[in-house]
């Protein structure tokens, strides 16, 4: 009986463990989508570090924080997740993996026209080119009520000339223009909504294949270059 029971804890503890690491180190994702071929294909299972731009906690009742933050840089691939799924909490969205091609400051094309990507020390001069896109931020997250009338940004009831917002945020790409799933589709990326980094390739399978010869073996534990 007293070895059952040692047993039971030992099980016990090692799945409390294993679930903290994958909570707070380092995370598996599979892949699903060919928005990254030939980067990455569907079936991939790539390994994330969580800490890569600081360990994000909060949700629910809690409030969002990150330890030991660092900004997103240009060329990372990044998981997050998705901006456009308001319907749940953040962590609880849709996850998405893209490379990041704009940061805080940086011009990006979207939409026909050239678009400062805003941020928390980056003033951006509404235009009639980002107008909407700034007025969904700060209706989505930045807490703030805004709208477009008359062709002017009102937030909060003023109008607003210069955007600033108390976020940072980036320009996601899938890298193929025949693909717009990207921040094409769902637009700035908020930090909080990043999870970190995709740091290898850890193994891959074909789900077209019988399960005794699904594993793709050109694709195992190959570190993701920058």
């Amino acid at each position: 009986m007293k070895i059952a029971l040692k047993f039971v804890m030992a099980l016990t503890v090692t799945i409390l463990l294993m679930l903290a690491f994958r909570a707070l180190v380092f995370t598996v994702y599979t892949v699903r989508g060919t928005a990254l071929e030939p980067c990455l294909v569907e079936g991939d299972r790539v390994l994330v570090n969580r800490w890569s731009y600081g360990l994000r906690t909060g949700g629910g009742m809690f409030d969002y924080a990150r330890w030991a933050a660092s900004p997103v840089e240009r060329g990372d691939l990044v998981v997050f997740n998705s901006p456009a799924d308001t319907a749940a909490q953040t962590a609880m969205r849709k996850v998405l993996a893209y490379f990041c091609t704009g940061v805080p400051g940086d011009t990006v094309m979207a939409f026909g026209a050239r678009i400062v990507v805003p941020g928390k020390s980056v003033p951006c001069r509404v235009t009639e080119a980002n107008m909407k896109l700034l007025c969904m931020l700060y209706n989505r997250f930045e807490g703030k009520k805004a709208e477009v009338i008359g062709g002017k940004l009102f937030v909060d009831g003023k109008p607003e000339r210069c955007a600033m917002f108390n976020n940072d945020y980036y320009w996601f790409s899938s890298g193929r223009s025949d693909d717009v799933s990207d921040s094409r589709s769902f637009g700035f990326v908020p930090e909080t909504h990043v999870i970190g980094k995709v740091q290898m390739l850890l193994y891959s399978t074909d789900s077209r294949k019988p399960v005794y010869d699904c594993l793709r073996h050109d694709r195992w534990m190959l570190m993701i270059e920058k």
